[in-house]
């Protein structure tokens, strides 16, 4: 058991540690400021199925039920609740996370295509997080 916990402390440090750069953006050579997008294999404890999502996290905080979770937006993956838009994903069922090369600018809801994506309300009126993400994009 000792070994489960050393192996499973590890994944959601390097799952932490990745997530923390991806929110934190960089800048490019042209000044304005890039986010990342990721693909997450995240494991729904409910029917305990394992499925890789492609999202673009906004932020991270402490769920109202203590948890520490993404807010992000699903553009493509499994999913049990038919819902492939904003998510919360808990980190602790974030398996893996692998960041992509696809560069982000501005919000989803602004890109082309993007006209019926709901617009994010913002790291400090999420209700679903105590107090409001604790770390987020801005643009």
């Amino acid at each position: 058991m000792k070994l489960y916990n050393l192996y499973k402390s590890l994944i959601l440090e390097n799952v932490g540690n990745t997530i923390d750069q991806l929110v934190k953006g960089e800048t490019t050579k042209d000044g304005r400021k890039a986010y990342r997008a990721a693909r997450i294999w995240y494991r729904d404890k409910k029917t305990n199925t394992l499925e890789e999502r492609y999202v673009f996290i906004y932020g991270v905080g402490t769920t109202k039920a203590g948890n520490k979770a993404i807010r992000a937006f699903q553009a493509y993956g499994g999913t049990q609740s038919g819902n492939s838009k904003w998510k919360i994903f808990l980190i602790d069922n974030i398996t893996k996370i692998e960041v992509t090369d696809f560069r982000w600018y501005k919000p989803v809801d602004q890109v082309s295509g993007g006209s019926g994506i709901p617009k994010y309300k913002g790291p400090n009126q999420d209700n679903s997080f105590t107090n409001g993400l604790e770390k987020g994009v801005t643009f």
